[in-house]
């Protein structure tokens, strides 16, 4: 069998190198095996991106023509990070110049008035774009926060609650929200109820209960989804972090008409790990999806912090697959040097961010770990089983659609690690750097 090694080694800036693995017939030792077991197969994978925020946008409107071609095929090409997914907020969000809603008053909403002036000038131009070079983008919308008079603190900003009597109307908003987009041919093809639904923020914020959530979902923006012929519109709920999931779940869908109006869980990265929590819900929620929303790092600067986030992305990636994870999306696809801009100044790092002085994109480490499984893994591949002998390595494997092995192995350690990737009867032997990672795709003999 043969295939590709592609390799990157961070402390040595080596990115991406790709030369040609060839197994040989297996050792008769048993030590130092990473298994691979491509016949027993678990979650589907839907793909892998990141947000558009009008952050995004308003930093991609800034850049000359040639940045703007080069990030566009750098994200969305297949032959680059092949991005299928994509996230962005219903209204405004912290990475957001400021608070803007859809409607504004009680008396524009009678009136029928609502806006996307905010949308048309920096999120569907972006979005239009991406999607010209891949027309499968698949995206979901997010609230952060209801406009602010529908709200029993009456801002966006500071949590509050969305006030019953409008919870008609704030999926009326919502709908229109994403017909506005129809409109303009983007493709938002899931939903989740509200980001961060526990979580009060200095920034838009709004609180539900997981009886308030599930309500609304399933008895207001379900049925009026369906009025308007959006009826394989997936809904997610939670939307927040890993170690709240079980306790969400298991209130969510202890009742029926929940378990078949929503489609699945969004998570988080924020307060740490938490695996064992996807893997449990995986186990006894088959057939609902778990969704990875969000995640960012930091705006640090030196090689350390560099190094700590290329551990964070990978670390977590690796280990939320293993899992039972079915999708990935990253925070803001774009920011400028600073990490912004944003409304509330909760700067953070985006794997490009655009040097307006010098007119250039800056690739960041977060950008080069998400490439070492966007770029191979397709989507409807699947997690395949692996193991591995040493704990301090850590290993994910899938199989794509037509039959392509893929295992993605990163090794955490400072010092140099070897391991031995058996299929069946043949291995292949790797040695991978202090903190390097490596991507191996292959077909089995005979394909």
């Amino acid at each position: 069998m043969q295939g590709r090694l592609i390799s990157t080694d961070p402390r040595q800036q080596r990115f991406f190198v790709a030369t040609t693995l060839t197994f040989s017939p297996r050792d008769t030792s048993n030590t130092e095996l990473i298994k691979v077991f491509p016949r027993h197969t678990l979650q589907r994978i839907d793909g892998f991106g990141g947000s558009f925020t009008e952050a995004a946008g308003f930093v991609f409107n800034s850049m000359s023509a040639g940045c703007k071609k080069q990030f566009l095929d750098d994200y969305f090409s297949p032959q680059k990070q092949n991005y299928s997914l994509g996230r962005m907020p219903v209204q405004s969000c912290d990475f957001s110049l400021s608070n803007y809603a859809g409607v504004e008053s009680d008396a524009d909403l009678q009136r029928g008035n609502l806006s996307f002036v905010r949308d048309r000038a920096n999120l569907i131009p972006l979005i239009c774009a991406a999607t010209e070079v891949n027309p499968q983008l698949a995206l979901m919308a997010s609230p952060w926060s209801p406009p602010g008079f529908m709200k029993t603190n009456n801002q966006m900003n500071g949590g509050g609650k969305l006030r019953r009597e409008y919870y008609q109307a704030w999926a009326e908003v919502i709908v229109q929200y994403l017909l506005e987009y129809h409109r303009h041919g983007i493709r938002v093809t899931s939903l989740s109820i509200q980001n961060e639904p526990v979580a009060v923020k200095n920034w838009e914020s709004c609180l539900y209960s997981v009886e308030e959530e599930t309500a609304f979902a399933v008895k207001y923006l379900r049925p009026m989804l369906m009025r308007y012929g959006m009826e394989e519109m997936e809904i997610y709920i939670w939307d927040h972090d890993k170690d709240g999931l079980i306790e969400w779940a298991e209130a969510a869908f202890a009742s029926h008409d929940n378990d078949a109006g929503i489609d699945g869980l969004a998570f988080h990265w924020y307060t740490g790990d938490h695996f064992s929590q996807l893997q449990y819900l995986a186990q006894c929620l088959p057939d609902k999806k778990l969704l990875f929303s969000e995640g960012c790092v930091p705006m640090e600067h030196g090689s350390g912090s560099q190094l700590r986030h290329w551990h964070t992305y990978l670390h977590d990636m690796i280990g939320n697959f293993r899992a039972g994870c079915t999708g990935f999306i990253d925070w803001n696809l774009l920011l400028d040097s600073q990490g912004g801009p944003n409304h509330q100044g909760n700067l953070c790092e985006a794997p490009v961010q655009y040097d307006q002085a010098h007119d250039e994109l800056r690739y960041n480490l977060s950008w080069y770990a998400i490439g070492h499984f966007s770029r191979y893994v397709r989507p409807g591949a699947r997690v395949m089983l692996s193991s591995c002998f040493d704990s301090q390595l850590e290993e994910v494997g899938f199989v794509n659609p037509d039959g392509e092995r893929v295992l993605v192995v990163y090794n955490p350690e400072p010092r140099e690690k070897s391991c031995r990737i058996m299929e069946g009867e043949k291995e292949y032997r790797l040695t991978l750097p202090g903190q390097g990672v490596a991507t191996l795709t292959w077909y089995p003999q005979g394909e």
